[in-house]
């Protein structure tokens, strides 16, 4: 897509592309430096759905999700992602139990989750 191609530089840098979907700033901005700085990716930072849907339709490797952004639930993002065989972790303080069934078996991370943790779960499928 065009996205994956504005960025190919980028790639070859950085190696894996991860969208973050957070719409506090200061989250993404902390989530964005640790994906950048300890996993040497690409992050995506995307505040809402709508921005969201412009890196996922092309070369994203991970995510990150928040449930709840300011423009509604991310589950379609995360069911989207789920068909193409990205995998995802949802990072929220949105009650788990709230997931829908067919997204139950995510890994969800409850808000607020230290760095390492973060790290070793976006390891585990980078």
């Amino acid at each position: 897509s065009a996205t994956c191609f504005a960025h190919a530089r980028f790639v070859v840098l950085m190696g894996k592309h991860v969208l973050i979907v957070e719409d506090d700033e200061l989250v993404a901005d902390h989530l964005a430096a640790l994906v950048r700085d300890q996993l040497g990716c690409m992050p995506f930072v995307a505040g809402n759905i709508a921005e969201a849907s412009r890196f996922s339709a092309g070369c994203v490797d991970f995510g990150f999700l928040d449930i709840k952004v300011s423009d509604g639930l991310t589950f379609a993002l995360a069911k989207e992602l789920s068909e193409r065989g990205v995998p995802f972790v949802f990072v929220s303080a949105t009650d788990p139990t709230g997931v829908p069934p067919d997204l139950s078996g995510a890994p969800f991370l409850r808000k607020p989750v230290p760095p390492p943790r973060l790290l070793a779960v976006a390891r585990a499928h980078l």
